[in-house]
């Protein structure tokens, strides 16, 4: 039995009992009311039932308005919800919503209306989470079969009669190692999304000079080949030596990450300017480019672990997961990180860490 019909039952049932009870009643006031006002039984007989079938149909009428039809709605409504439909039903057929005085009905009103917009956000926040991570998957995949198909065409190249020098054959082994390189390094970045979904990312911690320990990622990263068009230079503010407590080899990847991505994302001859200083009980890290910049959905969305970034010409833009590894990195050591971009003005990336 439907849940509507079972409710009208109840309120059928509700209202004759509440008719027998006013007709034993009401009929036996009325009899003794009939000897002072001096009525017959006739009168008696006949005036009452008339009094009460009117009685009856105004209770009818005020039970069928503000119970029943409300009640009808909202089991419309919650049914409706649970089918993956997230907004109101249409309007109850000749009632309008305003008409609800009933304040149970008006809170319950109220609370399905935010319990509707809450579903319907966080199903459209799914359905653009499904497709970013759609085309993640086939960025990835492409990724992988980009350098696989250079080391098999090499490959295929080094097997095949033809005599090549030795400066080829060197100039093909480096290609291959780069390439397996890359796909090492995509790969890495999978197992480590993994192992903090799995919380097995290991924590070690130890005081270091943080000048001194950013001087040197600097210097390897102006080794890579990619940064050779890029100035980047290192700024410190304040005086002497900076001491911090830091997981060298986690803040070493993170820091690597958002400048590898100032340089995946900017054009050539970017300034890449990274700078040291204490602030309110802080030790901050900023990383500022003078590139492209990014709008506020960009923001949004830069440290997804699915966001692989604005399109450019550059190869191998990375998996996407960069961002969100180097994010993760620096909140496990109980670091904060805060973005200010805007376009064509830069980026800037910045890292607090208490003292």
């Amino acid at each position: 039995m439907k849940l509507e019909t079972k409710i009208s039952l109840i309120l059928i049932i509700t209202f004759f009992a509440i008719g027998a009870i006013f007709f034993i009643t009401g009929f036996s006031v009325f009899n003794l009311l009939s000897i002072p006002l001096g009525t017959n039984g006739l009168v008696t007989y006949v005036l009452f039932p008339l009094l009460l079938i009117g009685i009856l149909i105004l209770i009818g009428l005020v039970i069928d308005r503000q119970i029943r039809k409300p009640l009808f709605f909202f089991i419309r409504w919650i049914d409706q919800l649970s089918l993956g439909v997230f907004k109101m039903p249409d309007t109850i057929k000749n009632f309008p919503l305003n008409k609800i005085k009933f304040s149970p009905f008006l809170e319950l009103k109220s609370k399905l209306d935010g319990l509707t917009y809450q579903l319907n956000a966080a199903e459209n926040e799914r359905k653009a989470l499904e497709e970013t991570r759609r085309n993640w998957t086939a960025g990835v995949t492409h990724d992988l079969k980009t350098p696989l198909s250079y080391i098999k065409g090499y490959a295929a190249m080094l097997r095949s009669e033809h005599e090549w020098d030795e400066e080829e054959i060197k100039e093909f082994a480096k290609i291959i190692e780069d390439k397996s390189l890359y796909m090492e390094q995509l790969i890495e970045d999978l197992s480590v999304v993994y192992e903090f979904d799995k919380m097995q990312i290991p924590l070690n911690v130890s005081t270091a000079n943080l000048v001194a320990f950013v001087k040197n990622v600097l210097e390897d990263l102006r080794q890579y080949p990619m940064a050779n068009d890029y100035t980047i230079h290192l700024n410190v503010k304040d005086e002497g030596d900076i001491l911090l407590s830091f997981d060298q080899a986690l803040l070493k990847r993170a820091l690597e990450n958002f400048i590898m991505n100032a340089i995946y994302h900017n054009p050539c001859e970017t300034t890449i300017t990274v700078s040291i200083e204490k602030i309110e009980g802080s030790t901050l890290i900023e990383i500022k480019d003078d590139g492209t910049g990014m709008d506020d959905k960009a923001i949004q969305q830069l440290f997804n672990q699915y966001y692989r970034g604005t399109t450019t010409d550059k190869s191998q833009l990375g998996s996407g997961l960069g961002m969100s590894i180097a994010k993760q990195f620096i909140e496990k050591q109980g670091g904060e990180i805060k973005i200010e971009s805007e376009l064509d003005k830069g980026t800037k990336i910045k890292i607090l860490f208490p003292y």
